[in-house]
């Protein structure tokens, strides 16, 4: 088992992979506040990561990660998302000044009759973001703030290496 910075990020990715399968499609199983859960735990534990980078040791030598967060616009818009989840609502002190909120969804059912005795029923479900700018669709900004950490954390890893 992973420890450390790693075991966070191990979770980032598992919840990521949860929120692909919801968005892409998967079997229709359970209700949709299960699915809704999947994607706000995405986004909470995608941010907290930063609590884990700070917290272990083996990172003491890496680049500032509030820096990081402060840096990166998507990385904001999570934080801000993480943040209302958490509280209810978004405060006044918020990361991005973009005041991201989730403003629904796009859900589609698949009914597969085919040639088995069984009927096989899907779901996609696309999460809409609400920002000061526009909408914006919620996997894609997951899909960048992976992205992101991954740069970041494999530029200190090899910076770390080099020390």
């Amino acid at each position: 088992m992973e420890s450390g910075y790693q075991e966070q990020f191990e979770r980032v990715k598992r919840y990521f992979e949860r929120f692909k399968k919801i968005n892409e499609g998967k079997q229709h199983n359970q209700s949709s506040p299960h699915h809704d859960d999947d994607v706000y735990a995405f986004f909470q534990n995608c941010y907290h990561l930063k609590d884990w980078v700070k917290n272990d040791k083996s990172c003491s030598k890496w680049s500032c990660v509030e820096a990081f967060i402060e840096s990166n616009s998507n990385l904001r818009i999570c934080a801000d998302l993480c943040n209302s989840l958490k509280h209810l609502k978004l405060n006044d002190r918020t990361r991005s000044n973009k005041k991201p909120e989730f403003s629904g969804s796009n859900t589609s059912i698949n009914i597969d009759e085919g040639f088995s005795q069984q009927t096989e029923v899907g779901i996609s479900i696309s999460y809409k973001i609400k920002t000061v700018d526009g909408d914006i669709n919620a996997f894609d900004l997951a899909k960048k703030c992976v992205d992101i950490w991954e740069i970041y954390i494999n530029s200190n890893k090899k910076t770390s290496a080099k020390s």
